[in-house]
């Protein structure tokens, strides 16, 4: 019997068990991946995130090849035509067997529907798995059998089904028998323009890297990371979300490593690990709200009534808010950290989002699609919820008059203005007493625009538009 791995969003062969199961049930292993530029483009990809993408296809087939296992990138027009191309394949190389780890998302559930259709038309026998959560999705219900839409229940909920078993990830890759043909991957034309600005060393790709970034994260700096974690110029936070999104290293082993070092638990122990467990969790709570409410995967709010938001656009605002020009020193430091490295600390991307969808009071679905393309570490269903929080239009949000005051952010997480020092430098020489929300005469000294808005008219303009579509 021959089979195949078809890959997805599980770039990794440590907890994999789609690759795990196929070793197990096969000697002879087939690998692909369906690169689409139109799949890409559809949902937003950032270019900096394609370019994470092929550098680690490339380090996962080295690890593939080791063991005799081909990865075939094969090239795609779209959702639709997949089916045919993985069919196509199939019956060129004899296949029994296809192996897949679930996705989530409308286009890609009805890809699915339609490859496993084929399939079964055709008499092709299908294994599929979860392996970005722990809990089969919508598994967790609340005590009337509806899905969670609050963070804290669904939290409790997942710790007490916890067993240990879901963490029993250890698996030996044996060498399979060669097969008659050799990856691609080297003569693929991905057709792939850098354009971004970001430092690929910031982001070494595949699985070891991800692995080691784990463990260095868990020994040097998760004893601090409750305290830490707020305070964007200690880099006190793991980095590991753009290995988390295109699945280098699972979630699983995330908790797993966390665990060994608090005994593992949950609730007590180090106050650090257990928030950044919460962090994983948090991923895990958002995939299953793209799954139980299928309407924020379709550009909807959570929230019904915020339909009726009326949202303003001014064209100069946005662009200034993109190019980090706004004249509030913390959105635009912020704004220029994710030009500069694909990546935004968490703290910020709450401010800049709210400041955004509140203060600019612009629709969030232009922000969640700039970040999406413009995010390493994109990962749809976490920056919708981020989205969605921010701007009180989703599950468990934050009140639609809770609006962050950018200058008292600053103030209390970028105390010493380092932060912004380091992205605004034209800011560089001012003191902390003024880096916060610069003087008119500093601002022209330096050559930093005024503030594109008012704060406090902003924010009374803000409630005024959310009580209306409330009305």
């Amino acid at each position: 019997m021959e089979v195949l791995v078809w890959f997805r969003s599980d770039l990794r062969l440590e907890d994999n068990p789609a690759l795990r199961n196929a070793f197990k049930n096969s000697k002879k292993v087939h690998a692909i991946f369906i690169f689409s530029k139109k799949q890409l483009k559809k949902h937003n990809e950032a270019n900096v995130k394609i370019d994470f993408i092929i550098k680690n296809l490339f380090a996962l087939e080295k690890r593939l090849t080791e063991l005799n296992v081909p990865l075939t990138i094969i090239e795609s027009d779209g959702f639709d035509n997949d089916a045919s191309l993985i069919m196509k394949f199939i019956e060129e190389k004899n296949i029994d067997q296809v192996f897949w780890n679930n996705q989530f998302g409308e286009d890609e559930a009805a890809r699915d529907k339609i490859v496993r259709s084929e399939l079964d038309s055709k008499n092709i026998k299908i294994s599929t798995f979860n392996d970005q959560i722990v809990y089969e999705p919508g598994f967790l219900k609340t005590g009337q059998g509806l899905p969670y839409s609050v963070f804290t229940p669904f939290k409790r909920k997942w710790v007490e089904n916890f067993q240990m078993e879901y963490l029993d990830i250890e698996y030996k890759y044996q060498l399979r028998k060669s097969l008659n043909y050799s990856s691609n991957i080297r003569d693929f034309d991905f057709n792939f323009e850098s354009i971004h600005k970001v430092n690929m060393d910031l982001w070494p790709a595949g699985e070891d890297e991800a692995q080691a970034r784990i463990l260095k994260f868990l020994d040097e700096k998760v004893v601090d990371y409750s305290k830490n974690r707020n305070d964007p110029i200690l880099d006190g936070t793991s980095r590991i979300s753009p290995y988390l999104a295109l699945g280098i290293i699972s979630s699983k082993k995330c908790i797993l490593e966390a665990l060994k070092i608090n005994n593992f638990e949950f609730s007590s122990g180090q106050i650090g690990v257990t928030k950044w467990i919460d962090e994983i969790i948090w991923r895990e709570f958002y995939k299953n709200i793209m799954f139980s409410f299928p309407k924020v995967s379709k550009g909807q709010p959570f929230q019904d009534y915020s339909r009726a938001i009326k949202w303003r656009y001014n064209d100069n605002e946005f662009t200034a808010w993109k190019e980090g020009k706004t004249g509030f020193p913390i959105v635009d430091a912020a704004m220029r950290q994710l030009l500069h490295e694909g990546w935004m600390h968490n703290r910020l991307r709450m401010v800049v989002a709210m400041f955004f969808t509140k203060n600019m009071l612009h629709d969030w679905r232009l922000g969640e699609a700039y970040f999406m393309q413009n995010l390493i570490d994109g990962d749809f269903a976490s920056n919708n919820g981020g989205w969605q929080w921010s701007s009180s239009t989703g599950t468990d949000a934050a009140p639609y008059f809770r609006i962050f005051n950018p200058i008292t952010q600053s103030t209390n997480f970028d105390k010493e203005g380092e932060f912004i020092k380091k992205y605004v430098p034209e800011l560089k020489d001012l003191d902390k007493s003024v880096i916060h929300n610069p003087p008119k005469e500093h601002r022209k000294y330096c050559k930093y625009p005024e503030s594109i808005l008012h704060l406090k008219e902003s924010r009374l303009r803000a409630i005024e538009a959310f009580k209306q579509a409330k009305s």
